[in-house]
């Protein structure tokens, strides 16, 4: 083991990409998606929230005395949509005043109450299922997975590559962002926000795999970094019916220690490295999903208080989903009905 793990290491073993194969993109389709980008989110953050609402049976009429309350559904989209366009709170109720016809908002609100809605409860649910939503038009058609960290910065002057380092103080200055995504498809199947900036991310795996399971039909592969190497993670997702890929590293042996798992997948990756590497190396395009999450998201998080700042970072999670699952539909022709509703 330790003479294919050295070979790795020292690139004796070089991953060879399968050459003459096509990209795949109609990019004919790509430029219509982009064009109509704007057009297809404002639709998507009015239609995905009307029926997240629906689902959730909530009753928008306010009770008590005073002033009647501004309902749930009209404060998410204002949310989602202050998130899209990475804008203050009071551009961004100048923004919900713009766009109320084609949000389906009653009536536009100050800049006050949009900042509140990021602790309302409420909010907090219709976030969640329209998050779950957005991948409906893939639970059947993905079945490619991988996790990965990052940090989402809490002001402009952070840089997560150069101060990710746990034992310095400058990781505080970001928000950690761990989730799964599909590798096909590229949308995030689960988020996490640790409250401790410098977490590990191995802990998290399990959640992740476990809501991802709920929302896809068929997990096959799940390729990983040697950050989440351990046998537990192997049988994990094992037990969901997939094939873990791991990348090893120095000091692992093939002993079992009660993983089956373990040793097939180490068996394999001494068998066949090209193929293995070519199924690990699946996660590139997670990789290249989390690049694309940062470019669209060049903003810090504006919200001072915690609790705040994670629903700001989620309802960035549910934008960047809603944004592919429209590319996806002209691209790909993968819909869902509360899209067409």
């Amino acid at each position: 083991m330790e003479k294919f793990i050295g070979k790795l290491k020292n690139d004796e073993i070089d991953y060879e990409p399968p050459e003459g194969e096509d990209s795949g993109v109609d990019w004919s389709s790509y430029d219509k998606a982009q064009v109509n980008e704007l057009k297809n989110m404002l639709s998507f953050v009015k239609k995905s929230v009307d029926e997240a609402v629906n689902r959730l049976g909530f009753d928008n009429e306010s009770e008590g005395r005073g002033r009647p309350s501004y309902s749930a559904e009209d404060l998410a989209k204002g949310v989602l949509l202050q998130q899209y366009f990475e804008v203050s709170n009071r551009v961004a109720a100048g923004f919900v005043d713009l766009f109320k016809e084609k949000l389906g908002i009653e009536e536009a609100y100050s800049y006050k109450t949009l900042e509140r809605a990021y602790d309302n409860p409420h909010v907090a649910m219709i976030l969640r299922e329209v998050f779950e939503m957005s991948q409906e038009s893939v639970k059947d058609e993905e079945d490619t997975f991988s996790p990965d960290g990052t940090g989402i910065p809490n002001s402009i002057k952070g840089n997560w590559e150069k101060e990710k380092d746990p034992d310095d103080k400058g990781s505080e200055k970001f928000t950690q962002m761990i989730a799964m995504m599909g590798a096909t498809y590229q949308l995030i199947s689960s988020v996490k926000f640790p409250d401790n900036p410098k977490a590990h991310e191995s802990p998290y795996f399990e959640p992740l795999l476990e809501e991802t399971a709920d929302r896809y039909v068929q997990i096959d592969l799940v390729s990983m970094d040697s950050a989440y190497l351990s046998r537990d993670n192997c049988d994990l997702v094992e037990d969901y019916g997939g094939t873990p890929c791991i990348h090893p590293k120095e000091g692992i042996t093939l002993k079992r220690k009660g993983s089956w798992a373990w040793t097939e997948m180490l068996l394999d990756f001494i068998e066949n490295p090209q193929q293995w590497l070519r199924e690990y190396h699946t996660r590139s395009n997670v990789e290249s999903g989390f690049s694309t999450f940062k470019r669209h998201f060049l903003s810090p998080l504006r919200k001072c208080i915690g609790r705040r700042r994670k629903t700001e970072a989620f309802a960035r999670a549910c934008d960047y989903n809603l944004k592919r699952a429209s590319y996806i539909r002209r691209q790909e022709g993968l819909t869902t009905p509360w899209m067409a509703a």
